[in-house]
């Protein structure tokens, strides 16, 4: 379940704003999603508590939920083992629903994020997009 939770995080991302609104993925998506959460969770230790945590909008200083997220957006081809988006990859594995355009929009302004190292890199990418979108993926 946590699991779970924490992927509706990780594909989605928490909108802020009052006029967000939800999308779905795809059973396809839903799938492949699923089995990197489960490999990304073995591979980096990651505490499930933390993706609960990280689900809510809350990201916590963790080293394991930052290697999470590198490994998670890595098998999704989203950003490379450097922590560079690939941003033409991210607008394809978007579901129906979001604004492609305000999602560029957003991912060019992130993409300029950077961490002391890929995975730090990644999460803030990733927290920077969390924050800016208006669209929640869900499943």
């Amino acid at each position: 379940m946590k699991t779970i939770l924490y992927l509706v995080f990780v594909i989605a991302i928490v909108g802020e704003s009052v006029k967000a609104h939800n999308v779905h993925l795809s059973q396809t998506q839903k799938e492949k999603a699923n089995q990197y959460v489960a490999e990304c969770q073995k591979e980096t230790g990651v505490k499930p508590e933390l993706l609960v945590e990280a689900k809510t909008g809350k990201f916590p200083e963790d080293d394991g939920l930052k290697k999470f997220t590198l490994c998670f957006f890595k098998k999704s081809g989203i950003i490379d083992g450097e922590g560079k988006v690939n941003v033409e990859t991210a607008l394809m594995k978007l579901p129906e629903g979001v604004d492609k355009a305000e999602a560029k929009k957003l991912l060019e302004e992130c993409k300029k994020k950077t961490g002391k190292n890929a995975a730090e890199t990644a999460f803030e990418i990733f927290k920077c997009y969390s924050h800016g979108t208006k669209t929640h993926v869900l499943f």
